[in-house]
């Protein structure tokens, strides 16, 4: 393989084919979403099909039965524990489900969900939706207790820092960072996007934040002062969905409408090896917890890729420290046997209280598990749905 020169692949190499690992099929809608239990052998995704699938990863085949929405599955996240999955959708609100027996634990409703993130020692849950003013809503993921962090702009996507204590929110073409303690704005609203960032992650050391934006680039951030850092990553020829960093630090998985994962050098800015094709957009992608792998939506399906043999570009050692690009530490993960094989839990963050709220939540609390079983499997033929490219210009439309 030769060696890169440039951010962008020619497009030969661009185009070649380059197959999954591992083709995961259930669904019968787009897959909106995907994540990997802590383990690593289990995956979850959820789909506009109305459900939420938990994969064995060796055997490729589903393990239990679908969990089942009222409505449409836009995001998921997995605690860190790997007990319970976060489902949201934006017209059945939140729900919460056991992983091992696969039971509801609460359900939210009252506001669509676009975007969920589990704080990093489970206690919280935050969602974000284009249509909720202005705020991102945290959940006490064991009593269903709503707080309300108001912010400068339409919320399009959420992260946590990795000690917890701030919160990361892409808006309409820059972000924000609020302090989860005081409920006030830290960093910005910061500009910096000409389009709208759809994802936004923090490095494992919290020092940096990496943002992607329809603007078809990926750009790196001071998370203390929220000044770029370095130059953007550049070479997606459509919008950037979702952004994956993977433990260590050092490379990040972006996803874009123009049907490719695609992994990059978080130190040189520079694409690693050649791009995954996939036959659709790709909405979401994970890294796995060894970084070998990364999992997509890819249409109806789930897919594996192997990312062992791309070639890192520029330096293989760590990013060193400096005043433009501060160092990426690697961040300790045990790859545990199973999903009830866990790790020890950081302490908890305490949020900012408002107390006008707790009445909301009270009246949120969800129905019985029952209740969702008992609705009728929604399946929808792939023949009769319309082009994918036609849907994504319909959602740009919509939000405009």
């Amino acid at each position: 393989m030769s060696t890169l020169t440039s951010p962008v692949e020619s497009s030969a190499a661009r185009r070649a084919p380059r197959g999954p690992t591992k083709v995961f099929k259930g669904h019968t809608d787009t897959v909106m979403s995907v994540a990997y239990f802590p383990g690593g052998q289990h995956i979850a995704s959820g789909s506009h099909d109305k459900t939420v699938i938990i994969w064995d990863l060796e055997s490729g085949r589903q393990d239990g039965q679908p969990l089942q929405h009222d409505s449409s599955v836009e995001w998921i996240a997995i605690s860190p524990d790997g007990r319970r999955i976060a489902s949201g959708s934006q017209e059945g609100g939140l729900v919460m489900w056991d992983a091992p027996t696969r039971k509801v634990v609460r359900e939210i409703k009252g506001g669509g969900v676009d975007r969920v993130a589990y704080s990093p020692d489970g206690r919280w849950i935050a969602t974000a939706s284009w249509e909720n003013e202005g705020v991102v809503r945290l959940w006490d993921a064991d009593t269903g207790r709503l707080e309300v962090l108001k912010c400068g702009g339409d919320v399009l996507c959420v992260a946590f820092s990795p000690d917890g204590s701030r919160i990361a929110v892409g808006l309409g073409d820059g972000f924000q960072v609020i302090d989860v303690a005081t409920g006030k704005s830290v960093v910005g609203p910061i500009e910096g996007h000409t389009d709208w960032v759809k994802s936004v992650v923090y490095s494992p050391d919290g020092r940096l934040l990496v943002t992607g934006s329809h603007d078809n680039s990926i750009r790196v951030w001071d998370s203390k002062t929220g000044v770029e850092v370095g130059k953007p990553m550049l070479g997606h020829e459509d919008w950037v969905f979702c952004i994956s960093v993977t433990a260590d630090g050092r490379r990040i998985a972006s996803a874009g409408g123009d049907y490719t994962v695609r992994v990059w050098d978080l130190e040189t800015r520079l694409q690693v090896g050649h791009s995954f094709e996939a036959d659709y957009l790709v909405q979401s992608v994970a890294f796995s917890p060894d970084d070998r792998h990364i999992i997509s939506g890819n249409g109806d399906d789930v897919c594996l890729w192997d990312t062992g043999s791309l070639a890192i570009q520029g330096s293989s050692s760590p990013p060193t420290a400096n005043k433009k690009n501060p160092p990426v530490r690697a961040r300790a993960r045990s790859v545990t046997s199973s999903i009830l094989d866990l790790s020890a839990i950081p302490e908890p963050v305490v949020p900012h209280q408002d107390d006008s709220s707790s009445s909301e939540s009270e009246r949120s609390r969800g129905s019985s598990f029952d209740s969702i079983l008992d609705l009728p499997a929604v399946a929808r033929i792939a023949n009769d749905l319309p082009p994918v490219r036609s849907l994504a210009l319909s959602t740009r439309s919509q939000h405009s």
